[in-house]
């Protein structure tokens, strides 16, 4: 099964510490007695300019990478089977993109495309083709986008503490999106894409979709996201359905950080330092079954779930440009990371970048923070308000 270290050993030790561009553009540095901290709570945080960074906490490596500090060598050994790529290793272009032969964000033509060298080349299942309508069921917290039939379970997350003055009710989906959204690029016919390209894993998981995907910037189903993706600046208006089901959105950073502040459970304000992403992880551990939450030696990765939002490790779809082109899939297992419909404001990258949120496997917390648009990241959509 694919694993996180294996893959990232090559991803970001290799190509960060030798050409280290992108995803990310900074070069790198070694430890110095500046670089040492006593606990990972003491870190600053892994920004764009600090890509590449090694620091040594308690004797151990970490290095910057993808908006996170990830352990240079982990103390687990995996036996991963090596991933199988496609023909074609460049990533989907954006509908808002001007270049053909970039390899970039996802390009619009049309809806259902059935040559994809990475997802028909599996062929799980025939295109969608159903009515653009969805069923909601509350008495059986389900959700059943008729575009392809699939059924998915939902949870009504509602918490009233007037101490901390925090109201919250919200209809959220309990599994990850898994619609086939076939939108082709110039270079190739899908955006979003089964993990490691086996249908297997989008079953459990779900599909991992380019932000472009995420915004549905072709407009099929909504025209509020059209022509959003790498290289434009466009900030839709909320709510922004996106590919999610009739009826349902794609949550923007906001709706995010309310969620963790509600399920927190001790703060008032969002701040990253907190117990939401232990209540959000899925019980379900590496031990009891390969898509389960792998440990972090003698932390348990696994959640309380408290909420039944039932986050699971599906991993990510790194960025073509900057990938190995036959191992492009990474950390299932260890990591789930969501699209928000929000673009980066908080860097001069705006244009490139996107705010998703993380859980990990080797921290209680929840956080947001940004990526490239053209990653390929789990969706969780909410249910617009009546």
């Amino acid at each position: 099964m694919q694993t996180m270290w294996r893959n990232l050993s090559f991803a970001v030790v290799a190509v960060f510490a030798t050409f280290f561009t992108a995803c990310g553009d900074d070069s790198g540095s070694s430890t110095t007695e500046s670089n040492k901290y006593e606990s990972l709570d003491d870190l600053p945080n892994c920004t764009r300019s600090m890509d590449g960074e090694i620091v040594s906490v308690q004797g151990k490596n970490y290095i910057c990478a993808f908006g996170e500090w990830l352990p240079e060598e982990p103390e687990f050994d995996s036996s991963s089977s090596e991933e199988e790529e496609s023909s074609s290793s460049e990533e989907p272009e954006s509908s808002s993109e001007e270049e053909s032969s970039s390899s970039e964000e996802p390009e619009s033509s049309s809806e259902e495309e059935s040559s994809s060298s990475e997802e028909s080349s599996s062929s799980e299942e025939p295109p969608p083709s159903g009515p653009d309508e969805s069923e909601y069921d509350p008495e059986n917290n389900t959700l059943t986008d008729l575009r392809d039939g699939k059924v998915y379970a939902t949870t009504t997350i509602e918490i009233d503490d007037d101490e901390r003055k925090v109201h919250y009710s919200e209809v959220w989906m309990a599994e990850n999106l898994n619609y086939r959204y076939l939108q082709p690029t110039d270079t190739l016919d899908s955006s979003s894409f089964c993990f490691n390209n086996d249908p297997a894993y989008c079953s459990h998981y779900g599909r991992l979709y380019l932000w472009s995907a995420a915004i549905d910037s072709a407009g099929v189903w909504d025209e509020n996201g059209s022509g959003c993706g790498l290289g434009k600046i466009c900030q839709p208006t909320a709510p922004v359905r996106g590919v999610c089901p009739k009826g349902w959105h794609l949550p923007n950073v906001d709706e995010v950080k309310a969620l963790f502040v509600a399920v927190d459970g001790n703060d008032t304000t969002y701040d990253r330092q907190n117990e939401a992403g232990i209540k959000l992880k899925d019980t379900l551990t590496h031990d009891e079954s390969p898509y389960g939450w792998r440990n972090f030696g003698h932390f348990k990765g696994s959640g309380t779930d408290d909420y039944s939002f039932a986050a699971l490790p599906a991993g990510r779809r790194q960025c073509d440009r900057y990938s190995n082109p036959t191992n492009q899939y990474y950390n299932n297992d260890t990591i789930a990371e969501f699209w928000t419909a929000s673009e980066d404001v908080t860097t001069k990258y705006k244009q490139e970048n996107a705010t998703k949120y993380t859980l990990r496997y080797d921290t209680d917390e929840a956080h947001t923070d940004y990526a490239e648009k053209d990653n390929g990241f789990s969706i969780r959509c909410v249910k617009n308000k009546e």
